[in-house]
């Protein structure tokens, strides 16, 4: 009899496959627009390698938008580890150690903190996967490496920046702020209804009205305020009244402790007058009935800048500008 042998086919047994909880953390140093699309850059080219992982699930995205200076605050940073430490998740993926930590410190304490709590955490970029098996002393290198890199390209900037200033060559010159806007040529002319405004609240406060009150009146007499808000902040009034760029000249670099800042004479076309400027600061020193510990730019430009005659000032080229003013020390206090 002939045989007629017969195949059955068995079905694969599919093994259940064991998701792993992943996380992605993304960070850009300001809020700018190149900076936050550099950021959405970054989320997009770690979303697409998650995705590309059959046995990933994406659980949480991480996003710092703020200073690269050690010790400031990233809340998403933090939110992050303390997710890790309560074993919520098992890989962490990001752009790069620059991305990760601002120095090589930081870097390896929370990569030390994510390895006790058994997560993995993955530098794109760098191709460097970080478990506790890894070797520190490679990782610890390659953060000093990286730590060093982001100090030489911060100096560079800051040397490119003073290069700009002292030249009269930099945009900060020309940035521009309530009451002025950019004409054609990226010089700052005033807007002829924000700068009216100014003057009214000049006049408001040389005539004996508080900030409250002030605020009181543009509230009665429906003038918002440069954000579109029906009620102006007290602090955007006092910095319009102590912002020297009403009288035509611009400082710069003032925020960087033992570093030169740069002021340029007769920038753009003045809104308020030298003396009704001057009047405002000796007000505002004899409301307040104390001095400030650190010396204001107000106070310098008005007390101590041995300000140039108004005819040679005028025959002053912009590059010039910056150089020609004798600007004061800085106070220590």
């Amino acid at each position: 009899m002939e045989r007629r042998p017969k195949v059955r086919i068995i079905p694969a047994t599919k093994r259940a496959v064991q998701l792993k909880r992943v996380a992605i953390y993304a960070r850009v140093s300001t809020a700018g627009k190149a900076q936050l699309q550099s950021l959405a850059a970054q989320i997009s080219g770690l979303t697409r390698h998650v995705s590309n992982r059959n046995d990933w699930l994406l659980r949480d995205i991480y996003m710092d938008v703020g200073s690269a200076k050690t010790g400031a605050d990233r809340r998403e940073f933090t939110r992050m580890l303390n997710d890790c430490k309560n074993h919520e998740l098992d890989y962490v993926i990001t752009k790069s150690l620059s991305r990760f930590g601002r120095d090589n410190v930081e870097v390896l304490e929370a990569v030390r903190l994510l390895m006790d709590s058994g997560v993995k955490i993955y530098f794109m970029e760098d191709d460097i996967e970080v478990d506790e098996t890894s070797d520190e002393l490679e990782l610890t290198l390659r953060a000093a490496i990286n730590q060093s890199e982001n100090e030489h390209r911060s100096e560079n900037i800051r040397l490119g920046m003073k290069y700009g200033a002292e030249n009269g060559l930099s945009g900060l010159y020309r940035r521009p702020c309530f009451g002025y806007r950019k004409n054609g040529d990226g010089n700052l002319v005033p807007d002829h209804y924000q700068a009216a405004v100014v003057k009214k609240i000049y006049e408001l406060y040389l005539s004996g009205s508080s900030i409250i009150n002030i605020i009181n009146t543009l509230a009665e007499e429906h003038i918002p305020s440069p954000k579109g808000s029906e009620v102006w902040a007290k602090k955007t009034v006092a910095n319009i009244l102590t912002n020297p760029k009403y009288t035509g000249n611009v400082e710069i670099l003032k925020t960087d402790p033992g570093r030169n800042s740069y002021c340029m004479w007769d920038a753009h076309e003045a809104i308020i007058s030298m003396e009704d400027f001057a009047r405002v600061q000796k007000e505002i020193e004899r409301r307040t009935k104390k001095k400030r510990k650190h010396e204001s730019s107000a106070s310098a430009l008005i007390d101590e800048i041995n300000w140039p005659e108004p005819q040679n000032a005028a025959n002053i080229t912009e590059p010039e500008a910056a150089r020609e003013i004798n600007w004061p020390e800085p106070d220590r206090g």
